[in-house]
């Protein structure tokens, strides 16, 4: 369940619903609406939506009759498009599991499974179309470009073992941060709120984003299979060099980084996992994702007081408290 369903369960709710009505009542596109419906059903943690409409019901100046219909439609478009970027994710890594169940690469294809994350970005789109603003499909639209100039960096850095702190930085924000930039900001850039509450909604959705994905980077080293619904390891498999392995091997002596070096080339994750150990890699890592949570908070003072800041506080500290 929710956390934040006395809050907003009833809109959660209704953006689950918009989102598969906008894969369904289509003869023509049955096939691919099923496949999409597999990972839209499979549900997941729902956090960007849940940002979405706790930021949107914290702005000082909603107003439920127009507003929440326009949220609830930008919750379920941000979640459409994150959902295809796992799609797409899952074609690039060759996972079998994502949230516990066989993804479509898996059960289709990666022909099949291309095509559905394509898919899902215009059905994205077509929920933006019924908000009718221009403004918020001008910056979801960049979302997507900069999630995309994400994972070609990524693959380009594919591997590197002299990548810097802010390397990371940059990847984790194109990857994870612009779409929890946009979902804290999304309903704020519709309604043409001021530039300095759009700026601060953006900061504490890149901020959280940040932390969250500090944290999901940390459990690749700190969690099995069974307790990530996803391969562990998986991020060394692919050359990922994430924030512990990058601390680990600026914390290790000269002899102890050429073997932590050796094992990261030869995939060897026990080793990885036990030179990350030894240096304490994981709890600085973890106190860089905490700083995150400290800034996305100290972003919120822009907003009035109301049970809904009180709630994204709380949002922004979950980020981090997670064991999937």
């Amino acid at each position: 369940m929710n956390p934040f369903a006395p809050l907003i369960g009833n809109e959660l709710n209704l953006v689950e619903q918009a989102m598969r009505e906008t894969l369904t009542g289509s003869t023509l596109e049955a096939h691919v609406n099923a496949l999409c419906l597999q990972m839209v059903n499979a549900g997941g943690k729902r956090i960007r939506p849940t940002m979405v409409l706790l930021c949107a019901k914290a702005l000082p100046t909603y107003q439920a009759e127009q507003d929440e219909w326009r949220a609830i439609k930008l919750a379920a478009a941000v979640e459409l498009l994150h959902t295809a970027t796992l799609i797409h994710d899952d074609v690039i890594d060759n996972s079998c599991l994502r949230r516990g169940v066989r993804t479509i690469n898996d059960t289709s294809g990666n022909h099949a499974a291309i095509l559905a994350g394509d898919y899902l970005f215009t059905r994205c789109f077509n929920l933006l179309r019924d908000v009718n603003s221009l403004k918020a499909t001008g910056e979801i639209s960049n979302t997507l470009a900069t999630l995309v100039a994400g994972e070609l960096k990524q693959l380009e850095k594919e591997g590197c073992l002299d990548l810097s702190p802010d390397d990371y930085a940059y990847t984790i924000y194109c990857k994870t941060g612009a779409l929890f930039e946009i979902s804290a900001a999304v309903l704020a850039v519709v309604r043409e709120e001021s530039a300095e509450l759009i700026s601060a909604l953006k900061a504490y959705g890149r901020a959280t984003g940040s932390a969250f994905q500090i944290a999901d980077d940390n459990l690749d080293y700190a969690a099995d299979t069974e307790t990530l619904g996803k391969k562990a390891g998986i991020d060394l498999a692919d050359g990922r060099i994430t924030l512990p392995v990058i601390l680990a091997l600026r914390q290790s002596q000269e002899q102890d980084r050429s073997k932590l070096e050796e094992a990261i080339q030869a995939g060897d994750f026990a080793a990885v996992k036990t030179a990350i150990e030894k240096t304490g890699a994981l709890a600085a890592a973890h106190a860089q994702a905490l700083e995150q949570v400290r800034l996305a908070q100290q972003a919120l003072s822009v907003l009035p007081d109301s049970p809904y800041k009180e709630a994204l506080y709380d949002l922004a500290e979950r980020a981090v408290k997670r064991c999937k």
